[in-house]
């Protein structure tokens, strides 16, 4: 089976005339893509302007700094919660934690609550990383993967598998903190183990279609050995995770084509495997696709 149908599934959004584009308060620069429930709620804010023959609804133009538009954003982030249909993503996914949206690219220019920013279609960010054992320090000579199986009770995609760690990048925090934050919090490993043995492998782009709702997002991905002996330092600490397995390459690829893996994980976990020689262009016939579509070019600033 090629792992394109994988990929297909994280790498999912197609522009129709359905979506609306965000514009910012010039009306000049794209920011996402909003679905049609959301653009009818818009539509009743006095705040944004929308235009419905060019398909767009722009930021109101007095919205003229970053401290106006966060206020304006927090404050109908805070009404959205009370509407019924709304409940399940806001109330439930709120987090208490603001994503950043670019604005001339790596300029920042506004700050929204985590679980709102989805429904506006913008960019986000985040971290994956994948712990593993290289094939030259396993006991069986074969690589293998730390996974973690998710939380029966998280909100997104419970009970299914994960990488290593993962987490969003959210305001104040950058790369490395985010890293560093998100490894102790999710699997209890210790900064300097991490700063030791972590290594910075790229980056993976995709626009995903989840509940009708277009989500660009891009993942910074990251190595860490961890030797077999070591497992005993991998301890779940959030509740994010239920418990870690150190899986064999031959399971992992098995697991991934089951679909046991949260989607967009399943492209991580791909990409890694390309990145490591176990998917070629020999052996895998959409190879091109597959690396074209972890690597999308949104029209979009971003950090």
């Amino acid at each position: 089976m090629s792992f394109l149908r994988i990929i297909e599934e994280v790498d999912s959004f197609k522009k129709t005339d359905a979506f609306y584009t965000f514009l910012d308060h010039e009306g000049r620069t794209g920011l996402g893509y909003i679905d049609p429930t959301i653009v009818k709620l818009l539509q009743s804010e006095p705040t944004f302007n929308t235009n419905h023959e060019a398909k767009t609804i722009a930021i109101g133009s007095k919205f003229d700094t970053i401290e106006k538009r966060n206020d304006m954003f927090a404050e109908v982030a805070d009404r959205w919660r009370k509407l019924p249909e709304l409940d399940e993503i806001l109330n439930k996914g709120w987090r208490n934690e603001l994503y950043v949206v670019y604005n001339p690219s790596k300029t920042q220019y506004m700050r929204l609550e985590r679980a709102f920013s989805v429904l506006l279609g913008v960019v986000t960010y985040g971290v994956h990383i994948n712990g593993y054992v290289p094939p030259e320090l396993s006991s069986n000579g074969k690589l293998k993967l730390y996974i973690p199986r998710r939380s029966k009770t998280k909100s997104t995609f419970p009970g299914m598998l994960d990488n290593t760690v993962a987490g969003g990048i959210g305001y104040p925090h950058g790369l490395e903190t985010t890293v560093i934050k998100e490894c102790f919090e999710e699997a209890g490993l210790e900064e300097d183990f991490v700063r030791k043995n972590i290594k910075n492998t790229g980056v993976a782009t995709y626009i995903y279609l989840k509940d009708g709702r277009a989500q660009p997002e891009v993942e910074y991905t990251y190595d860490l050995v961890i030797k077999e002996d070591e497992a005993h330092l991998i301890k779940p600490q959030d509740g994010e995770a239920e418990d870690f397995q150190l899986m064999a390459i031959d399971e992992v690829l098995q697991r991934v084509k089951n679909r046991e893996f949260k989607p967009n994980c399943g492209l991580i976990i791909i990409d890694f495997l390309i990145r490591h020689g176990y998917i070629t262009a020999e052996d895998e016939p959409d190879y091109l696709e597959i690396v074209s579509r972890c690597h999308v070019k949104f029209p979009f600033p971003t950090r």
